[in-house]
């Protein structure tokens, strides 16, 4: 498959699809329209969870492809955090701490991004992804069901965490890199390339 051919896969129509549907999700969100707003997000961050993990499996991973899955994301969980304060803001306000520390520790590692390699976070790490599915069912439970508190709090903890671990993998790294998939296979990668060295034969 050439260059031209790949940027047409089901990857990234998933991420130009979340990117596309932001005006309609703030239309929903000004309109009062709740469940219009609740379904697009859910498909939107259901879509988040999928173009990923396609796009490893299949090997579609493209340049393009990764930008536009990075931009989705943040428009997504922008409108997914902007809608639920218009429309639920006794529940916002019961749990304004948690969702505070949550926003915080997920906006960091964009800045330490932004500082270090004038970037954006493109990494996409395994545990961010968890945190994106638990949005999701988070998100179906709450707005056509009912508010799960566990469910809530299960969310946030591993929001916490993946975004403590983007910040470690941030500091880490010594330039930019895009599709990692957590600490762990950092540190390794580090590792066997370190072994290597010193395998390597000095030069006489």
């Amino acid at each position: 498959m050439d260059k031209t051919q790949s940027l047409f896969n089901v990857p990234n129509a998933l991420s130009l699809y979340r990117v596309a549907t932001a005006p309609v999700i703030l239309y929903s969100i000004f309109s009062d329209h709740r469940l219009l707003f609740a379904w697009l997000i859910i498909i939107n961050l259901a879509t988040d969870a999928l173009d990923g993990f396609i796009a490893r499996h299949w090997h579609l991973e493209t340049a393009i492809g990764t930008k536009l899955d990075s931009i989705g994301d943040l428009m997504t969980d922008f409108l997914a955090l902007f809608g639920l304060f218009l429309f639920e803001q006794p529940f916002v306000r019961t749990h304004i701490l948690a969702m505070s520390v949550l926003f915080g520790v997920s906006l960091a590692p964009q800045l330490l991004s932004l500082l270090r390699f004038r970037r954006l976070v493109s990494m996409h790490l395994y545990l961010s992804k968890l945190t994106t599915i638990l949005l999701a069912v988070f998100f179906t439970a709450y707005f056509l069901f009912a508010y799960i508190p566990v469910l809530f709090y299960t969310m946030i903890v591993v929001g916490i965490l993946a975004g403590i671990e983007e910040l470690a993998v941030i500091c880490f790294l010594k330039e930019h890199r895009e599709n990692v998939r957590g600490l762990y296979w950092v540190l390794k990668e580090a590792k066997a390339t370190r072994a290597a060295d010193t395998r390597r034969p000095v030069a006489p």
